[in-house]
């Protein structure tokens, strides 16, 4: 078999390998090494390659990872999973989402592909990984999670061609309902429409949410559906389970908080919300009213920001617009 080396991670025979990419190093010049998993089949096939804590504070994706990674059996696969389930180490160590080193070169990973070997901490992160990616990726699968446990939805890079039509198959297999085909000119500097710009179909999950926001029922659900999208790509044998139809977006909506206070939600992830519908209460510190959340647009709820405090500007939801059937 033809070696395959990420990092120290080297493959050359059916099996699981370990081993670390390097991607930085510290203030005090010691390295920053993310760990890398290789699942090398018995028989020859597609590479799957996974990430997650691209964001450090969003750890459902690495547990999913983790436990995907324990149900394959390399005898049984055809193909490579390459998996990456700690991204940005130093962000994950501190419990946060960008790297605490990054000085003014904006720190979010997931804006900085395909990163410069000569940029900024997080860009130097971005062109590390990426370098491998391009170089063994077929498949790109990308773990996110939003604020709440409920967070479950999912996008792709649509981008015309087989990324297209395969990233729409991966959707179809993972089958989260709320999936947004993402088109060109949104979330530029994501992996995945860096990876989707050269001709690697790659798609977004969003489940669960930051820090401890996750329940293990999300864990064995993502590692199950994620299973399913190996059948679905050749890597594993057996039949792809129907998850049943989708419902597609056009774009997506962040709303920023145009006030600031003790904040109680009045929407959940997944429901359907109405322009000028009340979203959310504000109160100040001595419980009295400062008015209400209103929705500015007509979709699907994706992101709720749970409270209990706002400050002006933050995240206060996150609308999937133009819902439709596929």
């Amino acid at each position: 078999m033809k070696p395959i080396e990420v990092g120290t991670a080297v493959s050359t025979a059916p099996g699981v390998s370990h081993g670390s990419l390097n991607v930085g190093a510290l203030p005090d010049g010691s390295p920053v090494d993310i760990p890398v998993i290789i699942v090398r089949g018995a028989a020859d096939g597609p590479t799957l390659w996974l990430h997650g804590c691209v964001h450090g504070n969003e750890y459902c994706g690495t547990f999913i990872i983790h436990e995907f990674i324990r149900r394959l059996d390399p005898a049984q696969l055809s193909g490579t999973v390459v998996a990456l389930p700690v991204l940005n180490r130093p962000a994950f160590q501190k419990n946060q989402r960008m790297s605490p080193f990054e000085g003014m070169g904006g720190g979010d990973l997931n804006r900085c592909f395909p990163g410069r070997a000569d940029g900024s901490v997080t860009e130097q992160m971005g062109h590390a990984i990426y370098t491998a990616l391009r170089q063994h990726a077929d498949y790109l699968v990308d773990f996110h999670t939003a604020f709440t446990a409920d967070t479950r939805w999912a996008l792709f890079a649509d981008l015309g061609g087989e990324v297209s039509k395969k990233g729409l198959e991966m959707a179809r297999a993972f089958g989260f309902a709320h999936t947004l085909p993402a088109p060109k000119g949104i979330l530029v500097g994501s992996s995945m429409m860096t990876a989707g710009a050269e001709g690697i179909p790659s798609f977004n999950v969003e489940a669960g949410g930051m820090g401890p926001a996750f329940t293990p029922e999300v864990v064995e659900d993502g590692a199950e559906r994620l299973l399913n999208v190996a059948r679905q790509l050749g890597l594993l044998a057996g039949a792809v389970h129907d998850y049943g139809p989708l419902v597609l977006f056009s774009n997506f909506h962040w709303v920023c908080a145009t006030q600031a206070g003790l904040y109680q939600p009045l929407v959940a992830c997944g429901q359907k919300i109405e322009a000028g519908q009340v979203v959310g209460r504000y109160f100040d510190v001595f419980g009295e009213s400062l008015g209400d959340a209103v929705a500015p647009s007509t979709g699907i709820a994706l992101a709720v920001h749970p409270g209990p405090i706002m400050a002006r500007g933050e995240t206060l939801i996150h609308i999937g617009l133009d819902p439709r059937g596929d």
